[in-house]
């Protein structure tokens, strides 16, 4: 079986596991999760329960306002419904993003 000449991430025949792949993706993306705006994408799932976190994701952050989008217009209703606690949550979490309010896009 020939062998391609394209370099490996991992130690001789060892793949990396899947933790490192991704912290080296991280770093080449030139992506630090410490950075509040990466944090927030990252913890969204803890902020918002794991009912609402893979029909609603973050968007943008515009002028002190959380953009989110979500798949389907009764889930952006139950996120309107949690606005006041969702946006506590976030400015209790990440406060140096000014977070002010939330808005959902629909899908």
């Amino acid at each position: 079986m020939a062998r391609d000449k394209k370099p490996r991430l991992g130690k001789g025949e060892d793949p990396l596991l899947g933790k490192d792949v991704l912290d080296t993706l991280l770093r080449t993306l030139e992506i630090d999760l410490k950075e509040p705006r990466y944090g927030l994408s990252a913890s969204w799932e803890e902020i918002v329960g794991p009912e609402i976190s893979p029909h609603v994701k973050v968007v943008d952050i515009r002028h002190g306002s959380l953009v989110l989008r979500a798949d389907h217009p009764s889930w952006a209703n139950l996120v309107l419904l949690q606005k006041k606690r969702i946006v506590k949550a976030v400015r209790d979490r990440y406060p140096s993003l000014g977070i002010r309010t939330l808005h959902v896009l629909g899908a």
